[in-house]
């Protein structure tokens, strides 16, 4: 018998069982489930503020296969996936993607950008995992470490590797739980951006992280 959901008093209870993080570099095959993942973080992250048309339409303009294949073509790209899983089954079974960082060469078209900086585009994460214990190399638990700091210093570290001595990244200025979170980790106020959403158009704060 079919349930109704308005109706049933099960308040969608939480799971049972406890999925573990592993970091992992996405690869071209991973484009499709990169752009589900991208699409759903954005939309669990942005739909209390915005309209539900504009936000459909960034989302459908943005979070395609198609851009992030452009995206993982690009040398100067580097995109690590937060997925669940061990890494001691990959690569028979990689993992389920629920969150990712893209570093890339900045498209920040109204900021002064320095020939050796590097934009952090993207970091986002189902919030359901955001107290996941996050494994190593091995699958052992690192200590005291969360997905979201993993991913923020997974993108340090590459940015570091591509030679880059700034990390950019720009975040909605009403984004008061992310801004907390990149002062944390050094960010400091650098400037602002307009950014359109559909037919909106948001004010961006630009952060600024030397390497």
């Amino acid at each position: 018998m079919a349930i109704d959901p308005i109706k049933s008093t099960t308040q969608n209870p939480a799971p049972d069982i406890i999925e573990t993080i592993t970091l992992r570099r996405a690869t071209a095959a991973d484009a499709p489930a990169l752009a589900l993942t991208g699409a759903a973080t954005f939309l669990e992250a942005f739909t209390w503020m915005l309209p539900g048309p504009d936000i459909l339409a960034h989302t459908l303009k943005n979070h395609t296969a198609d851009a992030y294949t452009h995206y993982l073509a690009d040398p100067n790209t580097c995109v690590t996936l937060a997925v669940t899983g061990s890494p001691v089954t990959f690569p028979n079974d990689s993992g389920t993607p629920v969150g990712y960082v893209l570093l890339c060469t900045p498209e920040l078209p109204t900021f002064n950008v320095l020939p050796t900086d590097i934009e952090l585009k993207r970091i986002y994460l189902f919030s359901r995992f955001r107290t996941s214990p996050v494994l190593d190399a091995r699958g052992a638990t690192i200590p005291n470490l969360r997905p979201a700091q993993a991913l923020m210093d997974a993108s340090v570290a590459d940015a570091r590797a591509l030679d880059a001595t700034r990390l950019l990244l720009g975040t909605h200025a009403g984004n008061l739980r992310a801004i907390a979170f990149y002062r944390r980790n050094g960010f400091t106020e650098a400037g602002t951006r307009t950014f359109q959403v559909g037919n909106q158009q948001c004010c961006d704060l630009i952060f600024a992280k030397l390497l």
